[in-house]
């Protein structure tokens, strides 16, 4: 059996602030969806090649590797972070019903 004791105060609950929560909450939606963005354009792009996907898609644009990959990119990470915002508003705690007037019957 282990004898050992938390120091004095480290127990006592965190007190958060709107903006820390707000800070947190952003960045549990922007973070995810970037690392997953950036996962996904790796493996995407290691079968596609952009420029034969820009002449497929997109034959009258010239369009070099690099713009391909940067658009790929950023439509991956809408798509993750459409997503993460989604999973954000479902998991949501719902609101407080103290302003919510009693039902007349």
């Amino acid at each position: 059996m282990s004898t050992y004791r938390p120091p004095n105060g480290a127990l006592r609950a965190r007190v958060e602030t709107p903006r820390d929560s707000a800070a947190r909450r952003v960045g549990a939606i922007v973070w995810p969806s970037f690392f997953a963005a950036g996962v996904a354009t790796m493996v995407f792009f290691a079968i596609v090649d952009p420029v034969e996907l820009a002449h497929i898609t997109l034959s009258k644009v010239e369009l070099s590797r690099q713009a391909g990959y940067t658009i790929g990119f950023f439509m991956f990470w809408l798509c993750t972070f459409s997503a993460c915002l989604f999973t954000a508003i479902l998991i949501a705690p719902p609101p407080l019903d103290d302003d919510t007037p009693a039902p007349k019957s």
